[in-house]
């Protein structure tokens, strides 16, 4: 939390050459996930773990092909990919002449898995074997390649494994994405090719959850946990915007994917130019590089509270206009449970940190902060410190501070903080990533003063994230 940070919406990339025509010799894929999907067994513990999907019939009429649901447990993949494969041609067989004006035709070359087993094969006149995409999807595409190849092997199966079978679907729909790129001609630098193919995937499961005859049906947990394999496919953080192999930070990927199924392919279609959300920049210094970006926590905690109450100090008349703001005591207990809040049923002294109501009092443990600093980096501390001053301000304010609404705010004004930071007027900047941490503390079970009761989803959680960040405090006003 160091160097300049800004978002950008990007209109004009003319400078950064285009999605290249042909894969890279060490790197084939213009695909997903890359080398990232090394980082999904820990993100995955990070996350813990997964909730394991009901099944939510609903009514359909008859279809040549038998339903398969798509859980946020795992399935039998080689059903949930046929059944995928089915619903991606029903959909961008009218989609692509409703958004592009032109027909669709199936991939000449279809469907590849691939295994160690795997011969070789080639993409526009390169060979390329199975230990060069290990752990990876791509589309090939060229004069004489048009086809999606997939590590069968390792890749969906851990995908599936722990993240549920509507993620390597997703994996198959981000990849034909790229495929509709190439038959709609799209020109772009490689992170906005990835972020709308992001973009498509989020359409494509918009589209197959609400159709009554789609051969994949899709429930609100298995959207969910979708959401939460995306921070395991990011960028790693320091990758500038305008490398020509960069797919997008985690913030740029949730985003681009909630766009596509909030707005639909449409609204995908104009990303290259302009209203595609990059928040990738490089490092600004070896040293911040060396350190991640990230401040020493001692040095952390007392910025956060300064800012904290700076902010809350200048912005709670916009919730009531009569309250003047009590900045709350910090206190620090040395590991859990805290110490018991009575009369004070949002209290939760299992959680990292808690707002205590009638003292008006911060709490958490000093352990457990550490902890979440180590496993995710500086702004993961903040960003739940902000949920508890956010929690603050609503009693402050006369406002609900129980409930699915009410936590749903306090990440809302989590980003509309985070968004105060990056405007530039704290004496402490962001790095590249910071972003990304604020949406992994917000994602994890680990996040502040979440009452058991409260069950929120992960969507909703990025979506008010999304829209303080993006919008600021406006945005999470009652």
């Amino acid at each position: 939390m160091t160097a300049h940070f800004r978002l950008l919406i990007l209109r004009s990339m003319s400078q950064v050459s285009g999605m290249p025509a042909s894969p890279p010799p060490r790197r084939v894929s213009r695909g997903l996930v890359g080398a990232a999907v090394l980082v999904v067994l820990a993100i995955a513990l990070v996350l813990a773990v997964i909730v394991f999907a009901s099944d939510h019939g609903r009514r359909r009429s008859a279809a040549a092909h038998p339903v398969v649901q798509l859980r946020a447990a795992p399935g039998d993949l080689s059903q949930v990919l046929a059944a995928t494969r089915v619903s991606l041609h029903d959909y961008w067989s009218s989609e692509l002449q409703t958004v592009y004006g032109k027909p669709f035709h199936d991939l000449a070359g279809g469907f590849q898995p691939k295994t160690p087993k795997s011969p070789a094969w080639t993409c526009n006149a390169k060979r390329v074997t199975y230990a060069q995409i290990k752990g990876n999807a791509f589309y090939c595409g060229g004069p004489h390649d048009d086809y999606i190849a997939y590590d069968a092997a390792f890749l969906l199966p851990q995908l599936d494994k722990n993240f549920g079978s509507l993620t390597p679907a997703v994996v198959l729909a981000h990849e034909m994405g790229h495929a509709i790129q190439a038959r709609a001609g799209v020109q772009a630098p490689s992170v906005v090719i990835e972020l709308q193919a992001d973009c498509f995937a989020g359409a494509w499961v918009a589209h197959a959850q609400s159709s009554p005859s789609d051969p994949v049906a899709i429930d609100k947990l298995a959207l969910d946990s979708s959401i939460r394999a995306l921070p395991a496919l990011r960028d790693q953080p320091g990758t500038p915007g305008t490398n020509p192999q960069a797919h997008g930070l985690a913030f740029d990927r949730v985003n681009a994917y909630q766009t596509g199924y909030e707005q639909g392919a449409e609204k995908c279609s104009k990303f290259p130019q302009g209203e595609v959300v990059i928040t990738e920049l490089p490092f600004s210094t070896p040293a911040e590089a060396l350190t991640g970006g990230n401040m020493d926590l001692p040095s952390a905690i007392p910025f956060f509270i300064g800012h904290l109450d700076a902010f809350w100090s200048a912005n709670l008349g916009r919730f009531s206009g009569k309250a003047a703001y009590r900045p709350p005591k910090p206190a620090v207990a040395q590991s859990l449970p805290l110490p018991k809040c009575p009369r004070d049923p949002g209290f939760d002294d299992r959680a990292v940190i808690s707002y205590c109501t009638p003292t008006n009092t911060v709490t958490w443990g000093a352990a457990p902060i550490a902890a979440l600093y180590s496993a995710i980096g500086d702004m993961a501390p903040g960003a739940a410190m902000a949920q508890a001053w956010a929690r603050s301000a609503q009693s402050q304010a006369g406002l609900p501070t129980s409930g699915n609404s009410a936590e749903l705010q306090r990440v809302c004004l989590t980003g509309a903080w985070v968004a105060a930071i990056a405007s530039g007027d704290a004496p402490v900047k962001l790095s590249p990533g910071d972003v990304d941490e604020v949406l992994l503390e917000v994602l994890t079970p680990l996040s502040p003063n979440t009452v058991q009761e409260v069950q929120s989803t992960s969507f909703d959680r990025v979506d008010a994230l999304r829209r303080g960040v993006l919008k600021g405090l406006p945005a999470c006003t009652p």
